[in-house]
């Protein structure tokens, strides 16, 4: 029998909300620092081409002009997440390699001012034969780096079990391609910065970062100057989703200017400019060959994957590291196989998104799930069915399933949709009907715990309780709207048996907050929940031997619950958790306090390939689409997502429910209406105008269905949610639109143009 929790399993409003709502928070564009300077970059005209010189004698000789940078003011330290990977200067030397590249930057008195500047450098280029298509780039003699074979930034190959013992004992054998969009982000917030550089040689970042401390040496690095001699503080986010995850070069280039000045800097991207440089998802393109007994049975699966990498190398190979342990983890197929290129193309290069990989290879592994089960002549829900991971079972690489949620996941969106019914409604439409219905079904597995892939998934926290009883938790996790504030307070207030008024959070200052690698992947409730959850019971303990002191009992026959401690026998004699902490202060000479800790050890095995597997936990999810098609315009609409996700204990449902509509909405988007399109390297659709994201009247109905696997490890059994509401999305309403139309729309988005051309009316 679950528990009888205090706070924990309580619907709570986010700490942020308030602050946000009356505009109280700050952001680093509302931040006025004394003296600051306000800074711009010039950036490539041009995809492809060698910079012959740079000319800046007007800028410098512009009046209230007061630093112009380009690459000879730097120390040119090449600089990749991945540090083999390094290939990218914080401003260029003598190559530029897409629209947007970083050439050279000015510190100005006024935004306006720096602008003026900005068109006064000269730079005389000596433009280079470019490459926009990453099949044609892998062939090519052209190098967009000249050290990189092939133009492959890296690529990854794995095999389990025997993948051509699958194709000779299958009875069918099918192979299909998809092909995924360039995705931006879109968070509200532009991406903005403000570097302040002390005389002492240290320099403090105001980063909207969602890695505050993997930042910092990024910085560091890119400086050429100790870590200890950098600090960031993370500000308010408005909108992370992953393109907070890597360092931009703003937050260098500014840094270098304000050492150059001695006065802080600030610089922020325009619209036009968040769209053309701020780094989308990585486009994918999948060739599925799939092995198959004809009881429906998979086999084996061989995935041959190539990634748009762009003109630098980012997060594509951990996003790519990600898609080749979904291919090999989702469903029980016995033999996997994984071929997997990054090419390099004269385009925005990409980062992280949401899901980091699997809505990519979740759009096309259950699309061809749906093809398949027709081409057998099975339901799309019973084909799952007969290959479901269910608890128990080993994986072709190796990872034990610990939970039945993929099972449960789908039975429950099947009732919730009535789906049976619904399926052979839309199966026997008039066959002339100008509007056209159809129901999809997607699952999606995702970590629930972060990923093992850096060789650490650890952090710290620390909580002290002042004389007066006030909770403070020092914690890494960052705060950028999807709730950690909230959750770890009751997390520790539900330990600590304190109210969440009396709780407060510091996470924003390097100097003061724990190392930890941040807030992605779906990790921060699971790994600084269990750190938070530690620090809270070592807190717990010592505020019981203090009590008992006061109470002269034995900690053991006291209790604390709803703000008060007092013994066991005798409630009637207990006190405000605020009269002990005085006690101890003030009698005892002592303060309590608590360290946690959560280390996984597991990762650093993984990380030297002994054994372990990259997902400490999974999370199964499963979502139904109901959509309508018009045959005459092809245009879609979503009339109802169904979706059942497995969140182990939900700490606070409304939080789980709004993190998982925000994700669905930004995967209605992924299929249906977004998407960057370059033109010969340029992105001709850079602003909210011609790239839809969804408003409120493009939101359909959609049913949230918690489904709560208490069989885990994390604090009160919570497992992470952030990602999972985006990931099965695309393949559900593609599922949806080919049930309507009978036409197989395999590459994203799903536009009216794509309908009506696959349906021979365009």
């Amino acid at each position: 029998m679950e528990t009888n929790h205090w706070l924990i399993g309580k619907s709570t409003p986010k700490f942020d909300g308030i602050p946000k709502a009356t505009g109280d928070l700050r952001y680093v564009e509302d931040m006025v620092l004394p003296g600051m300077l306000y800074g711009k970059i010039l950036r490539s005209p041009h995809a492809h081409a060698r910079i012959r010189s740079i000319d800046t004698s007007k800028a410098r000789g512009l009046p209230g002009v007061r630093a112009v940078i380009t690459a000879a003011d730097t120390p040119k330290v090449k600089f990749s997440f991945i540090e083999s990977q390094s290939d990218n200067l914080v401003l260029c030397d003598e190559v530029v390699r897409f629209i947007g590249d970083e050439v050279a930057a000015v510190a100005c008195d006024t935004p306006e001012l720096a602008q003026k500047a900005i068109e006064l450098i000269e730079v005389d280029y000596e433009i280079l034969p470019a490459l926009f298509d990453p099949e044609q780039a892998l062939t090519s003699d052209l190098l967009i780096h000249e050290d990189r074979p092939n133009n492959v930034s890296a690529e990854l190959h794995t095999s389990y079990g025997d993948i051509e013992k699958a194709f000779a004992e299958a009875d069918f054998i099918f192979e299909d391609r998809f092909d995924t969009s360039k995705q931006a982000h879109c968070p509200l917030e532009r991406r903005a910065v403000i570097a302040d550089y002390e005389r002492s040689g240290r320099v403090t970042i105001y980063s909207q970062t969602q890695t505050p401390h993997t930042l910092r040496k990024e910085i560091a690095k890119v400086l050429a100057i100790p870590v200890s001699q950098v600090r960031v503080i993370r500000m308010p986010i408005g909108g992370g989703f992953g393109n907070r995850l890597v360092m931009d070069m703003k937050e260098p280039i500014a840094a270098f200017l304000s050492q150059k000045t001695r006065k802080p800097v600030l610089i922020a991207n325009t619209r036009q400019e968040e769209f053309m440089t701020a780094r989308p998802r990585y486009p994918y393109t999948f060739k599925l060959k799939t092995a198959v007994r004809k009881d429906g049975k998979i086999l084996g699966r061989h995935a041959q994957v190539i990634v748009d990498n762009g003109a630098y190398s980012d997060k594509g190979w951990g996003t790519m590291k990600y898609t080749e342990n979904v291919n090999s983890v989702f469903y029980n197929v016995e033999h996997t196989k994984f071929d997997g290129y990054i090419v390099y193309t004269n385009k925005q290069y990409g980062t992280g998104f949401r899901g980091f990989g699997n809505p990519q290879v979740t759009f096309a592994i259950e699309s061809q799930m749906d093809m398949i089960a027709e081409r057998l002549g099975l339901d799309p829900l019973e084909f799952r069915l007969i290959n479901a991971n269910k608890k128990g079972d080993v994986t072709s690489s190796g990872k034990v399933v610990d939970t039945e949620s993929m099972l449960t996941t789908l039975e429950r969106a099947k009732a919730k949709l009535n789906y049976e019914e619904k399926r052979s409604q839309y199966d026997n439409q008039p066959e002339h009907a100008t509007k056209r219905r159809g129901v999809g079904i997607a699952s999606m597995l995702q970590s629930g715990g972060g990923s093992r892939g850096y060789g650490y998934n650890s952090t710290d926290a620390f909580i002290k309780i002042s004389e007066d009883g006030q909770v403070t938790i020092i914690t890494p996790a960052v705060e950028m709207g999807q709730g950690p504030q909230t959750v770890l307070s009751q997390i520790a207030g539900e330990v600590l048996g304190v109210s969440l008024e009396d709780i407060q959070v510091i996470d924003h200052d390097t100097d003061i907050i724990p190392y930890d690698l941040g807030s992605w992947g779906s990790r921060t409730t699971y790994v600084n929940g269990l750190a938070v959850k530690d620090a809270a019971e070592q807190a717990r303990a010592e505020m019981l031997e203090l009590a008992g002191l006061r109470f002269d009992l034995p900690a053991d026959a006291l209790e604390i619950k709803e703000g008060k401690i007092g013994p066991r026998a005798d409630w009637s004699q207990a006190v405000s958790i605020a009269d002990v902490t005085r006690f101890a202060a003030q009698k005892e000479g002592r303060v309590i306090s608590g360290k946690g800790r959560y280390f996984d050890p597991e990762a650093p095995k993984f990380a030297r390939g002994e054994g372990a597997h990259n997902f400490p936990n999974l999370v199964y999810g499963c979502q139904m689409a109901e959509v309508e098609v018009d045959m005459e315009t092809g245009q879609v609409k979503v009339l109802q997502i169904v979706a059942a996700h497995d969140v182990g204990k939900a700490i606070n449902p409304a939080s789980v429910e709004g993190q998982l509509e925000g994700g669905i909405v930004q995967g209605i988007g992924y299929a249906l209406t977004e998407g960057i399109i370059e033109v010969e390297g340029k992105n001709v659709n850079p602003g909210f105008l011609d790239y839809k994201i969804l408003s409120s009247a493009d939101i359909p109905k959609m049913d949230i269905i918690i489904v709560e696997d208490l069989d885990n490890e994390g604090p009160f059994k919570a497992k992470g949610v952030g990602e999972q509401g985006i990931v099965p999305t695309a393949a559900a309403i593609a599922n949806a639109v080919q049930h309507a139309v009978g036409a197989r729309i395999a590459n994203l988005p799903i536009t009216p143009e794509k309908i009506l051309t696959a349906l021979n009316k365009f």
